[in-house]
């Protein structure tokens, strides 16, 4: 129970700094390395994790994973993710497995909200290369 707490502390406190270093352009990929979560002892509730805070992990993320990607992707990012989800953790497609932020399928619906945008990131690299190309696809099709 104590290492579960601890967990999700230490999870809080790398978010804020990750956060705070991308905003005054320091990256530190080592502190994102360390931030991977284990979906079994790290639990996010609604009190915790909000809607303004996944924007401000996905920006960071995508800050020290992809820094070429410019404002315009992560102006991509937020339109798909906002129309995918409106940035809900808890979002739910009926029609599909898709859960989550990214709407990824298959997501297990206790995935907490970090390793959903890193699923939903990786999958946006993996099929169309950066944002803006989902964006664009979503656009036309009404999926990504």
């Amino acid at each position: 129970m104590l290492t579960n707490i601890v967990k999700k502390y230490y999870a809080s406190i790398s978010i804020a700094i990750l956060t705070f270093a991308s905003l005054i352009g320091i990256p530190i990929k080592q502190l994102a390395n360390q931030t991977d979560y284990d979906p079994k002892c790290v639990e996010f509730g609604p009190t915790i994790w909000s809607k303004q805070r996944a924007k401000a992990y996905a920006l960071a993320y995508m800050q020290v994973h992809h820094p070429s990607w410019g404002r315009a992707e992560w102006r991509a990012l937020n339109k798909l993710w906002g129309k995918e989800s409106a940035w809900n953790m808890h979002a739910d497609n009926p029609e599909s497995s898709a859960y989550g932020i990214a709407q990824v399928l298959n997501t297990d619906p206790k995935t907490p909200a970090p390793l959903q945008i890193e699923k939903g990131l990786s999958y946006i690299v993996h099929r169309y290369d950066k944002p803006s190309i989902a964006w664009s696809h979503h656009r036309k099709k009404g999926w990504y």
